[in-house]
């Protein structure tokens, strides 16, 4: 347990002691509030973390009211395992209900998410709860009995339920869900399966609103097709957007709205549709200021207040020799390969040989293919014809995670670092244990990025273009491609990058193809160039021999003039 999970477990026990000393009803609309806040976090944190917009919280939470409901009438399983299987039961309808966030984003998704759930009120719920007829009541576990001692009962849930998520975000699987909201691309890159990585974001989110479910009908009893309906996950999700719950004070707000905003509409005698108004309104005004509730602005105005950068300067020069990670090292062989893009043919019979050590550049104006070679290379666009083998193992067919397992890397001409975690985060996720903390540390020495403690949001776009690139060798590939690291670096910086490069491919063997419109870079480290025009090469050869090419000098300039 961290500092900041018994400060959260401290004030937790703080809060229960206070609102215990209240009426019996009072205590029940805060042990609503907590239930409420649970559901809230569980979507909270699936937006905040991977982007995913998920209208089908309130029905996970129906499914393990209704689980629970039903074990208690026709078993003699105890209340707090029930209370566990009715979170369990609404896992793999959190999984279905993934299913369309693999294809659909945005507003695409929310729909179908909306439409999921109309469909379980419509199977499920509308059916009756377990006991329904029989009027039989979910009794509540033995020691929490009384609306206070069910208040304590509640906020353990919470806690632990909190404290649980904490360390999964903490863990690779947390920070692949925080890489994958920022660019699926990038967490594909990085060995991470997208489509798995969704799931279970889906399947934890269901969890949590499973739970939640399960303490409302121990709560009241049971719960109705009217307590569930899918406007309800409309309500919560505008609720968790609006007080920002992909934290807990979020979540906590979210609560306490849910639970005390009627009571106000109530004593001011105004109407209770005010309440799912004036939340939708917080929503949208929140999503058009960036998707920052008023939680994450709270917090982003204290840590102006004490947040203090850390840079470190000319770290180039201070890198050691660092042995390298002891792993087979492959060549990268790629034989007439082809790409279509409809009727236009992107790539036309490309081949590029790269060994391991070496330092091979691809080269070519503008719309010459360099990065759609990438793309195809490690699986980001169909080949239409040829071969690519890495080492004795065929890349054909694989899917882009399976390509970067078998010992291929890349970086992106947009850089894709996930601006949600620390840099030592980010490096644990990429690297997928197969560098050691020393040998990263090392890495961020080389290329000149600031120390893993530091929020990749703090970073410049220079230094994340760096950051970018470090990751993609801190899973110590066979091969690494890299796609224009020196855009919008000084000459200075791209000649620093350059010996950072240049030291790597030589000391840990990776071979490395640079695509790159930095014709000093590519002179610097480049061994052999291969040289690219309207998807076609036009030189393959040595780098000097390359760049005094007529040819090559007219498809930059249309002009022969030496590229000096």
């Amino acid at each position: 347990m961290t500092l900041a999970d018994a400060r959260f477990a401290g004030i937790a026990l703080a809060v229960g002691v206070a609102v215990s000393t209240l009426s019996d009803f009072r205590v029940f609309l805060t042990t609503s509030a907590i239930i409420t806040a649970i559901i809230a976090r569980s979507v909270g944190f699936l937006y905040s973390d991977t982007r995913m917009v998920s209208l089908c919280q309130v029905s996970f939470a129906g499914v393990g009211g209704w689980a629970v409901g039903w074990i208690a009438l026709h078993s003699q399983v105890p209340v707090e395992a029930a209370l566990l299987l009715g979170g369990v039961a609404a896992v793999p309808v959190g999984v279905v209900v993934g299913v369309p966030a693999l294809r659909l984003r945005g507003v695409n998704l929310a729909v179908a998410t909306l439409g999921l759930a109309a469909a379980i009120q419509v199977a499920l719920f509308n059916r009756g709860f377990p006991g329904a007829r029989e009027n039989f009541a979910v009794h509540r576990p033995g020691i929490a009995i009384s609306e206070v001692r069910f208040l304590w009962f509640t906020l353990c849930v919470a806690v632990l339920l909190e404290l649980g998520l904490r360390l999964l975000r903490r863990r690779t699987i947390g920070t692949t869900w925080a890489m994958v909201g920022q660019s699926e691309r990038a967490t594909a890159a990085a060995g991470r399966s997208v489509v798995v990585t969704k799931l279970t974001a889906f399947a934890t989110s269901a969890f949590i609103a499973g739970i939640a479910g399960g303490l409302l009908a121990l709560q009241i009893g049971r719960v109705s097709a009217r307590q569930l309906e899918p406007v309800d996950s409309l309500v919560v999700f505008a609720l968790a957007v609006m007080a920002g719950a992909g934290n807990v004070l979020g979540a906590a707000v979210a609560g306490v709205l849910s639970a005390w905003f009627p009571e106000l509409l109530r004593l001011l005698g105004w109407s209770q549709d005010f309440g799912p108004m004036i939340f939708a309104v917080g929503a949208a005004q929140v999503l058009s200021q960036g998707g920052d509730g008023l939680a994450s602005q709270w917090m982003k105005l204290a840590g102006r207040f004490k947040r203090m950068r850390r840079k470190q300067v000319g770290r180039l020069v201070e890198a050691e020799e660092c042995p390298p990670p002891n792993v087979r090292r492959s060549s990268l062989v790629v034989r007439e390969l082809a790409v279509d893009y409809g009727s236009v043919r992107a790539v036309d019979n490309v081949s590029v040989v790269v060994e391991a050590g070496q330092v091979a550049g691809v080269i070519g104006p503008n719309g010459a293919g360099k990065s759609t070679l990438i793309d195809a290379v490690t699986g980001y666009v169909p080949a239409a014809g040829g071969t690519m083998r890495l080492g004795s193992d065929s890349l054909d067919g694989l899917a882009v995670h399976r390509r970067a397992r078998v010992g291929l890397s890349r970086t992106f001409q947009r850089e894709r670092t996930p601006a949600n975690l620390l840099v030592g985060e980010y490096l644990s996720t990429a690297s997928r244990d197969r560098t050691s903390a020393a040998q990263q540390e090392w890495l961020l020495a080389l290329f000149s990025v600031p120390r893993p403690e530091t929020p990749v949001a703090h970073l410049d776009s220079a230094e994340r273009r760096r950051l970018e690139l470090v990751a993609a060798l801190s899973s110590s590939p066979s091969v690494a491609l890299v796609d224009e690291p020196a855009a919008g670096l000084t000459d200075a910086e791209s000649s620093q990058l350059g010996t950072a490069l240049t030291r790597v491919a030589r000391e840990w063997g990776i071979a490395i193809l640079l695509v790159a419109h930095d014709l000093l870079l590519v002179r610097q480290v480049c061994e052999v160039v291969t040289v690219l025009d309207q998807g076609k090469m036009i030189f393959v050869g040595p780098t000097a021999q390359a760049l005094a090419d007529p040819v090559v000098i007219a498809s930059y300039l249309g002009v022969e003039e030496d590229l000096k």
